[in-house]
């Protein structure tokens, strides 16, 4: 396919050498030197100028493209972009924004603006924010198949009871497939006979019930209730969208935020939630006044801030903390110092932008460990490499880096064993390294 990118900031740069390999990609940015970064590393075409520009869309390759990806950052840029392309010829948009209220009048506007699939990565961070602290232990969760199969990372400390076994030891979780093991920053696929160490991040893949019930074995915090005290960090959209989702799932968080206007338009906004005035940034005050008593941290403020507060936190005693990194440069830190769970918004999205570009291809897509992993729904078809076959036989026609984790027939999750035969209309929930994605995808 021909796919067009505008911005060449974090996540157009990302999707953009992903694609790179298996597609025609142009990339349109405004500052030459990214885009001289980018095109030398990468098998990609590269225009400077203003993606809202039809002249620039043009010279860029538009009347061939496939698909127009908007992510600058700017979301009237980005609508704009979609629009200016759809006014020329009529690709598949794609814009990515942060504005709620845009993305629900988008909605309403039965998906118009000229814009296909608009992604707000605001409220899909919020998301998945909220369904990894509702799985204790996890660094991070996604569910496919409508919520039938959940994937779900974790880190494995010394006392973890996996830790030691190998993988055939270790699996005593029917409805459970040990997908991946991430060792020293290296991505490892195991076997029966891969022993689970400590320090690991483990990737499962399997039922809600059986991965819930492996989260309470692997993790040492307890399952948090709709009585504990969470105190979310910040109070603009992303705070919002996350003390909302809670509230859905019947929790009372307190919401901190300093600006007069912003507390008074969030008390309205939100139910059982409480919602005051303060500065997160101030963290003596803010610990002494909010931390105390509190079992999650949620830091949604700003990089600096998050840190501080979630190490503050851990001092004082809080038994778990989330906090929102928008840089990728500083993710390593954060993660290196133990905290529970980082939320990457540009991951997200990254993912979701890919899940629309597999055209005729995965139905979902869920990118894992900052890039180097993917996961992919997809229906069997009578084309696919898989329809027929067995996990085993799979395996030998695909490379290493590919895992069956879950097979879904007849609404029923059923646990890949070597002699499951996979069949025409099964929807199959596969692990795979990104390097290999995209040849892999062609044979789903």
């Amino acid at each position: 396919m021909r796919i067009l990118i505008v911005g060449a900031g974090d996540v157009g740069t990302n999707i953009a050498r992903d694609l790179a390999d298996s597609h025609a990609v142009t990339v349109i940015d405004r500052d030459s030197e990214r885009v001289d970064a980018l095109t030398a590393d990468a098998a990609l075409a590269g225009v400077v100028g203003d993606g809202r520009s039809v002249g620039t869309l043009d010279e860029a390759g538009l009347s061939e493209a496939d698909i127009v990806v908007a992510s600058t950052d700017s979301d009237a840029t980005n609508v704009m972009v979609c629009n200016a392309a759809k006014e020329a010829t009529d690709p598949h948009t794609i814009a990515r924004v942060k504005d709620v209220g845009l993305y629900r009048a988008w909605q309403s506007f039965d998906e118009g603006l000229g814009v296909d699939a608009m992604l707000c990565i605001d409220l899909l961070s919020a998301q998945s924010l909220v369904r990894s602290v509702a799985l204790p232990g996890a660094k991070a969760v996604d569910t496919f198949a409508d919520g039938t199969a959940e994937v779900a990372e974790f880190d494995i400390g010394a006392e973890t009871a996996v830790a030691g076994q190998s993988v055939a030891e270790a699996d005593q979780y029917p409805s459970v497939t040990f997908a991946a093991i991430v060792r020293d920053g290296k991505l490892l696929i195991p076997n029966g006979e891969t022993t689970i160490e400590a320090d690991d991040c483990l990737v499962v893949i399997g039922s809600t019930h059986g991965v819930s019930r492996f989260a309470k074995d692997v993790s040492n915090r307890p399952t948090l209730q709709p009585d504990d005290d969470i105190v979310i960090a910040g109070g603009d959209t992303l705070g919002y969208n996350v003390a909302r989702l809670f509230e859905d799932r019947g929790f009372a968080p307190e919401v901190i935020e300093h600006d007069p206007e912003r507390v008074a338009r969030l008390a309205n906004q939100l139910g059982t939630s409480t919602v005051v005035e303060a500065d997160a940034t101030d963290v003596d005050g803010f610990a002494r006044d909010h931390l105390a008593e509190a079992d999650l941290l949620v830091g949604t403020v700003d990089d600096d801030t998050n840190y501080l507060l979630a190490k503050l936190a851990r001092e004082l005693g809080v038994e778990q903390t989330v906090e929102v990194v928008d840089d990728r440069d500083v993710i390593d830190l954060f993660e290196s110092t133990g905290l529970d769970v980082v939320v990457h918004p540009q991951d997200i999205v990254a993912g979701e932008i890919l899940q629309t570009i597999y055209e005729g291809g995965p139905e979902k897509v869920a990118v894992l460990e900052h890039d180097e992993a993917e996961v992919l729904e997809i229906e069997v078809d009578e084309e696919s490499i898989l329809a027929g076959s067995t996990i085993q036989g799979a395996d030998t026609e695909l490379p290493q880096e590919f895992v069956v984790g879950a097979v879904i027939r007849g609404g029923t999750l059923r646990t890949p064993r070597g002699g499951t035969v996979i069949q025409t209309g099964d929807r199959v929930i596969a692990f795979m390294a990104t390097a290999v994605a995209d040849e892999i995808s062609a044979q789903l």
